[in-house]
C-alpha cells in the first residue's frame, strides 16, 4: 500500500501559525449593543437571519485561512508517496554485464559469461520495488537491453514491478528476472571498459535520483584498458566491480593466419603462416597445429605440424601447399588445447587463388633503346611488388607491343586489361575489336602524350572508347593535382598525406580534356582541367589520363607515388584492390550472434574470428581498475525514509513527490478564501 511521507518533516512546525486566524476571529469577534427603538417584531427576525449567515461565512472563513497555512506548512514539508520496500523509488541502477570473448571462459563447468547472468538476476531480485534500473551488456561496444542494436545514448528507464515473480509478460516500461533473456550466449569481440562507464556515467549525469549505482560484472581482463577513455563519473555514485572466477593459468590460440603467394605462378607453391601463442606462465611442448583448407574439390586439403612455445611467448607455423588450381579457398587453422578458454583455439581463414592478370601495354612511340620506350616506367611498375606485401610478388603479367603503323592487336581475350601509351592512331579493325573486347567485360587504360591529338583520336571517339574528347595540348607549365575523388577506390588510400601527397606530383604538359556524356571526372588539375576521367562501355569500363606516363612530360615515373598510382589504376581495373576483394573481414555481432567462421552473401565471402587480443590472459586487481578508470569508492548509506533528506544531494528531487498537487490545492484555497472574504462583513 502506498503512504504519504515527507522529506523535510521540521517544517510542519509551521503548522502552528494556523492559530492565528483563530485568535483573529477571537479578538475581533463583535459584541452586542442595546439600543432602544420602537416595534422590533419584524426587524428581529431579520436580524437573526442576517447573524446566522455571517456565521456560516466566518466559520468558512477561518476554516480557509487555517487550511492555506497548513497547506503552506505541508508544501515546504516535501510530501511524496511511499510504498513499501525502502528506497526503491529512490534508486537508480545500472547493470553493465561483460560479454567479450574471454566471458568464454568455462568456470566450475559453466562459462563466465553464465556467472556473470546469474549474478545479475540475483542482484535484480534483491532490488525494492520502484528501483529504475537500465541493463546493458558490452564488448567494445554497448549494446543496451535484450536488443541487439548497440545503443551509445542511454535505455528508457525500467522500473522494478512490484510482482517480481509474476509469469506474465511484463509492460514496456518495466523490468525484472524473468523479462531478461537470461540465455543470451557470450560474444567474440573485445572488451572496451571504457565504453561501458561512460554509458553508466551519462546515465547517472542525467538522473534526479539520490541513490545511484552501478554494478559491473566482468573477469576483469587486462586488454580492455586501450579502449574509450572515461573521465567525469560522478563521485556520488556508487560502483560496484564484480569480479568472475580465476585467472587462467594458460592459454593457447591461434591469433592470427596470414597468406602470402596467392597468385599461382608455375610451381610456387602458396604459404599459410600461423601465429599460435601461449599467455600462460609454462611452456608448452610438441602441441599439434592443423591446417584444413576447402576449395570445392574431391577431398580437402589437410597438414598438421608439431610445435614448443616458451611461456608468453608465440611461434610461427609455415604450411606450404601446392595449389595449381583457381578457386576460392576456405577454411581454418586450429591447435590442440586443452585450457579454460576454447573458443580462440580456431581461426578460420579465406583466399581467392587466380593467375597473374595479363596487362596488355600498347607502346605507341618506342624509343631507340629499351630505356626510352613509352612504356619502360609503367612496365616495370607493374613488375614490382609494392611495399608491405612481403614474400607475395606482384599480381600482374605485362606484355609488351610496339604499335609501329604495321602491328595489329592481337587476340584480346587472353588479357585482363589493355593500355594505350601515347598510341597515335588505331586503324578500323582495331577498333572494332578493343570495342567487342570492352564491351564484353575488357578493360582499357589510356594515356595520353605527343601523337595524342584530335584527329588521331577520333576514331576511338566515335567508338565510345574514349571518356573525354581530346581538344588539343595545354602549353608547358606546372600541373599538379588540385582534386580527386577521395572515396574512389584508386585514391582512397592515396587521400591520407602520410600516405604520400598527389599535389606533390608535378607534369609539365597536359592534354586538354572535355568529358563525354555520362563520363565521371575522378580528378582535375589545376584550373579545372580534367586529369582522369572513367566511362563505362557496356560490362567494361576505360580509364583516361590526360599525361604520359614517360618523361617527356613530367618526371612522375621517379616519384615515390608513381608504383602505388600504377598499381591503384591497373588494380582498380583488374579487380586486385584490397577494397574490392571478394574476401573481407568481417566484425562479429553483439553477444552470440554471427559466430566466428565464413559466411558467403552474393558475390562477397565474410571471414569472422574471435578478436585476438582476448587471448591475453592477464588480468587487472580491483585497486588498478579504478586507478586506470580514476573510480572513487563511494558509498550511500542505507538511510531509512525518515532520515532522507540526510542523503538528498542540494537541488535533488524524488520522482515522487507531491508538492505540485499541494501547490495547486493551495491556490485553490486562496481563491475561495478572496470570494469568501469580499462577501463577509463585520
Amino acid at each position: 500500500m502506498l503512504g504519504i511521507s515527507l522529506i523535510q518533516a521540521g517544517f510542519l512546525a509551521a503548522a502552528a501559525a494556523a492559530a492565528v486566524p483563530v485568535l483573529i476571529h477571537l479578538l475581533m469577534k463583535p459584541r452586542a449593543k442595546p439600543a432602544v427603538i420602537g416595534t422590533l417584531r419584524f426587524l428581529k427576525r431579520v436580524l437573526q437571519q442576517t447573524t446566522r449567515r455571517r456565521k456560516i461565512r466566518h466559520w468558512m472563513l477561518l476554516t480557509l485561512r487555517t487550511a492555506a497555512l497548513l497547506l503552506l506548512a505541508l508544501l515546504f514539508a516535501r510530501p511524496y508517496l511511499s510504498a513499501p520496500g525502502g528506497l526503491g523509488r529512490d534508486r537508480e541502477v545500472v547493470l553493465l554485464i561483460d560479454q567479450s570473448a574471454s566471458m568464454a571462459t568455462l568456470h566450475s563447468g559453466r562459462t563466465l559469461f553464465a556467472c556473470a547472468q546469474r549474478a545479475a538476476e540475483k542482484i535484480l531480485r534483491d532490488l525494492p520495488e520502484g528501483t529504475t534500473v537500465h541493463l546493458a551488456y558490452f564488448d567494445d561496444r554497448v549494446w543496451s537491453g535484450n536488443s541487439n542494436i548497440p545503443d551509445s545514448k542511454g535505455t528508457a528507464p525500467f522500473s522494478l514491478r512490484e510482482n517480481r515473480d509474476s509469469p506474465q509478460a511484463t509492460k514496456k516500461s518495466q523490468l525484472s528476472p524473468n523479462s531478461v533473456d537470461w540465455k543470451r550466449q557470450p560474444g567474440y569481440a573485445g572488451t572496451d571498459f571504457g565504453q561501458a562507464l561512460c554509458w553508466a556515467r551519462d546515465l547517472f549525469t542525467t538522473s534526479a535520483r539520490p541513490q545511484r549505482k552501478a554494478y559491473l560484472l566482468t573477469d576483469l581482463q587486462r586488454t580492455g584498458q586501450h579502449g574509450t577513455p572515461c573521465k567525469g563519473f560522478p563521485e556520488d555514485a556508487e560502483i560496484e566491480v564484480i569480479e568472475l572466477g580465476k585467472p587462467l593459468m594458460g592459454n593457447l590460440a591461434v591469433d592470427k593466419v596470414e597468406t602470402a603467394q596467392t597468385t599461382i605462378r608455375g610451381r610456387e607453391p602458396t604459404e599459410v603462416t600461423a601465429h599460435v601463442s601461449n599467455a600462460g606462465a609454462l611452456a608448452v611442448h610438441n602441441v599439434r597445429v592443423r591446417l584444413r583448407l576447402d576449395s570445392g574439390g574431391p577431398r580437402p586439403i589437410e597438414q598438421t605440424q608439431t610445435v614448443s612455445i616458451e611461456a608468453g611467448s608465440y611461434e610461427q607455423v609455415r604450411f606450404t601447399l601446392p595449389i595449381d588450381r583457381s578457386g576460392l579457398y576456405q577454411g581454418y587453422v586450429e591447435v590442440d588445447a586443452d585450457d579454460g578458454l576454447p573458443g580462440d583455439d580456431r581461426r578460420w581463414l579465406a583466399f581467392e587463388a587466380r593467375p597473374p592478370d595479363r596487362i596488355l601495354l600498347v607502346d605507341g612511340e618506342p624509343g631507340s633503346s629499351v630505356f626510352s620506350d613509352e612504356t619502360y616506367y609503367l612496365e616495370m611498375a607493374l613488375r614490382l611488388a609494392l611495399p608491405g606485401k612481403g614474400r607475395s610478388p606482384t599480381p600482374f603479367e605485362p606484355v609488351h607491343l610496339v604499335r609501329d603503323g604495321r602491328t595489329n592487336l592481337p587476340e584480346l581475350e587472353t588479357y585482363q586489361a589493355v593500355v594505350l601509351c601515347n598510341v597515335a592512331k588505331l586503324d578500323v579493325a582495331d577498333v572494332a575489336r578493343l570495342r567487342q573486347y570492352v564491351s564484353w567485360g575488357g578493360r582499357l587504360l589510356i594515356f595520353t602524350g605527343g601523337q595524342v591529338e584530335p584527329e588521331s583520336s577520333a576514331p576511338l571517339g566515335r567508338a565510345g572508347l574514349l571518356p573525354a574528347a581530346v581538344t588539343g595540348m595545354r602549353r608547358a607549365g606546372v600541373y599538379r593535382f588540385r582534386t580527386w575523388e577521395k572515396d574512389h577506390p584508386i585514391f582512397l588510400p592515396l587521400s591520407d598525406p602520410q600516405q604520400g601527397d598527389l599535389r606533390r606530383l608535378v607534369f609539365r604538359k597536359i592534354t586538354r580534356l572535355t568529358p563525354a556524356a555520362g563520363a565521371k571526372v575522378l580528378a582535375t588539375a589545376g584550373g579545372g582541367d580534367p586529369l582522369l576521367v572513367e566511362t563505362r562501355l557496356g560490362r567494361g569500363a576505360v580509364l583516361m589520363f590526360a599525361t604520359a606516363v614517360d618523361r617527356d612530360w613530367s618526371d612522375w615515373p621517379q616519384a615515390r607515388l608513381f608504383v602505388p598510382l600504377v598499381h591503384r589504376f591497373v588494380g582498380y581495373l583488374t579487380g586486385r584492390l584490397p577494397e574490392e576483394q571478394r574476401v573481407r573481414a568481417a566484425p562479429t555481432g553483439p553477444g552470440g550472434d554471427n559466430p566466428p567462421g565464413i559466411t558467403c552473401r552474393k558475390d562477397r565471402v565474410f571471414v569472422r574470428n574471435v578478436e585476438p587480443a582476448e587471448s591475453r590472459i592477464e588480468r587487472y586487481s580491483q585497486k588498478q581498475f579504478r586507478d586506470e578508470f580514476q573510480l572513487a569508492r563511494a558509498k550511500i548509506a542505507e538511510a531509512p525514509e525518515k532520515n532522507l533528506a540526510a542523503v538528498l544531494p542540494p537541488g535533488a528531487q524524488r520522482p515522487n513527490e507531491l508538492w505540485t498537487s499541494v501547490i495547486w490545492f493551495l491556490l485553490a484555497v486562496l481563491t475561495i478564501e478572496t470570494f469568501v472574504a469580499n462577501r463577509t462583513h463585520a
